[in-house]
């Protein structure tokens, strides 16, 4: 049984002794309204931790995302270096500098540390987004050294798009943060 599980379990005992006692307190015995003020507040706990419950499940894939991402990040930012790189010796033109500058600084601006997810919002599109950052930086780089068709360009470019698109927030209030 998980945390999360034996919390909600030992709150829901908690309640369930405070309901108890209540009912054998007799009508009229002073310690009645004590009773009763402890169920409540029980009561009132076990409804705050259940509003909790599903952020609190999603924690450990939120973890993952977070780090899927950072090291997603990582790879396409050094694929995208290394290839811009090897304009140096001549391995590849000059030219696919221009698709490949902006990729490697969208990835390296994109920070190296892993950046917390924020809570309520669905963090499965940060992962299809960085799957798509990778999948346009490996096309890029094999166009440019010739290992595929320069048609593989505009298929780069879609992926690049969605990968942008996917990345947008829901909110716009989301993104001043």
């Amino acid at each position: 049984m998980d945390k999360v599980s034996a919390r909600f379990a030992q709150l829901q005992r908690d309640v369930g002794q405070r309901q108890a006692t209540a009912a054998t307190a007799s009508a009229g015995a002073t310690g009645l309204d004590d009773a009763f003020a402890d169920l409540v507040e029980a009561t009132d706990r076990l409804l705050a931790y259940a509003e909790q419950v599903p952020d609190l499940r999603q924690v450990p894939a939120r973890r993952a995302t977070e780090q899927f991402v950072m090291w997603t990040r990582r790879g396409t930012g050094a694929v995208a270096a290394l290839t811009a790189a090897a304009v140096i010796p001549g391995w590849v033109a000059w030219g696919w500098l221009i698709l490949l500058l902006p990729l490697a600084l969208a990835a390296l601006g994109a920070g190296w540390q892993a950046r917390p997810l924020p809570k309520g919002h669905p963090h499965l599109r940060h992962r299809t987004s960085a799957v798509l950052l990778a999948a346009c930086a490996v096309l890029l780089s094999a166009v440019s050294f010739g290992a595929v068709s320069p048609w593989w360009v505009i298929a780069s470019l879609a992926a690049a798009g969605a990968a942008f698109a996917t990345g947008l927030p829901d909110d716009p209030k989301e993104s001043s943060k």
